[in-house]
């Protein structure tokens, strides 16, 4: 600790700690050590670009490790990347932040502390919409990690308006994006089926209807998607009469 206690040798202590956090029996290590908050405070938008940079992955390296993921969090993690997200126009950093937040949501206490903090859920939902094609593909493999094991979390996604961006990934997506995405499209259909009973579709006004087929002046998502295949890509939402309730 005497190294990065001072602020000229804070890029060659990040830097130490990048290479090590490469060796797997150093990552339990550091991940329980007071490292973590140091490589975390690296994440401010004062730090040096390289600095930073190490500093992000060598925290991606240490969250491959579930043992350390309970200090991560405790240290401040999530707000360390959200702060880094936020307005984030190159691809690479959000790439590994998304990276990082995929690595906390597999345990219990990364998905509490994520759900928790909406700003999180935003920005990812944000990505599907102007993120590039990587970066769609992990923000929506983490939602999808998030959604299915909490109701919650997928009614703050879908506030977020995040169905057509995910119909779009579905059909133009990564090979990847386009298997999460459909994934995540279908958990939100059975959930609106558990959610809505046979008996409450028949109080759904008739303009609902309208659902189950495309609208002829719709606009295509993007340029690149005919209606047709937009069309196409939707037939699994428009044919669920649970959804059509939701939309009500």
């Amino acid at each position: 600790m005497v190294m990065i206690s001072s602020t000229s040798s804070y890029s060659c202590a990040t830097a130490l700690y990048l290479n090590l956090s490469c060796l797997e029996e150093a990552k339990p290590v550091i991940g329980a050590s007071q490292a973590v908050q140091f490589l975390i405070q690296m994440l401010q938008p004062k730090t040096e670009v390289q600095c930073k940079m190490d500093a992000l992955h060598a925290l991606y390296n240490i969250s491959t490790v579930s043992s350390n993921i309970s200090n991560l969090i405790s240290s401040g993690i999530i707000n360390g990347l959200q702060s880094l997200l936020v307005g984030q126009t190159d691809c690479m950093w959000s790439e590994k932040c998304i990276a990082v937040l995929v690595n906390l949501a597999v345990s219990q206490v990364g998905r509490d502390e994520m759900i928790l903090n909406p700003e999180v859920i935003t920005t990812l939902a944000s990505i599907l919409d102007t993120g590039e094609s990587i970066e769609q593909e992990q923000a929506v493999s983490c939602l999808l990690i998030l959604c299915n094991r909490s109701e919650k979390c997928c009614e703050m996604v879908l506030q977020e308006g995040a169905i057509p961006a995910l119909v779009s990934i579905s059909v133009n997506g990564t090979s990847r994006g386009r298997e999460k995405a459909q994934k995540l499209l279908m958990l939100f259909r059975e959930q609106r089926q558990r959610d809505h009973s046979p008996a409450k579709t028949q109080y759904c006004s008739p303009e609902a209807g309208d659902l189950s087929m495309p609208s002829p002046e719709a606009k295509p998502l993007s340029k690149s998607i005919s209606r047709r295949r937009v069309g196409k890509a939707l037939s699994f939402l428009w044919k669920s009469k649970s959804y059509s309730v939701y939309q009500c």
